[in-house]
């Protein structure tokens, strides 16, 4: 593989979307009462309550950022030795020594929207359809409950260790998966066959 190809994971782009326009609308709310208390266009607003209002309108605008930047910063990328997967500050290497397979999947087959919970309906309707890359693990590359912790549910492949992919190029990541596997499997056969000669010789 010569270049290195970005694969958007497409449930971050989902999940944060509805968010966009309500945090953007409660932070400019926030900071134009704020303003408004601090100039005195509010009578009877104490330091207190403008101080809350401020650090409100801090948070609701936090929300926004990670709503707008969380997706173009949550990816999944093939490499020669390994799959690369990157959300926000969280990156994983996974060798490809731990992958069992990877095969195409829907959506709903990991997730159904009948069986996931209630806060998580509308998502995995939206997702259902959605062709995916499911990688099958021998093992997790570091502890699950910290993956679980820092990461989306639809990340998982439920009781199967390993990672659901939804992503718009669903056929280009199959193909490096398959690729990048294939030629890790080669190369581990080469080295293994120069080694028993090797030893033969010795």
């Amino acid at each position: 593989m010569a270049s290195e190809t970005h694969y958007p994971l497409v449930v971050y782009r989902e999940w944060m979307r509805p968010l966009r326009l309500p945090a953007f609308a409660i932070a400019f709310c926030l900071a134009a009462f704020g303003l408004a208390a601090y100039a005195g266009a509010l009578p009877g607003a104490t330091p207190l309550e403008i101080i809350l209002l401020g650090a409100a309108a801090a948070a609701a605008f936090g929300l926004w950022l990670a709503a707008v930047l969380l997706p173009r910063a949550a990816f999944v990328a093939c490499r020669p030795d390994s799959v690369m997967v990157r959300i926000g500050l969280l990156q994983l290497v996974v060798s490809f020594a731990r992958v069992r397979q990877a095969r195409t999947v829907q959506h709903a087959q990991i997730h159904s929207p009948r069986s996931v919970a209630r806060s998580l309906r509308a998502l995995a309707i939206r997702l259902a359809l959605r062709q995916c890359i499911a990688l099958e693990l021998t093992s997790y590359p570091t502890a699950f409950f910290l993956l679980r912790a820092l990461t989306h549910p639809f990340f998982f492949l439920g009781d199967t260790p390993g990672f659901l992919f939804a992503v718009d190029d669903w056929m280009g990541l199959g193909r490096e998966l398959e690729q990048g596997r294939a030629s890790w499997l080669e190369k581990r056969h080469a080295t293994g066959k120069h080694r028993r000669i090797v030893e033969d010789i010795l």
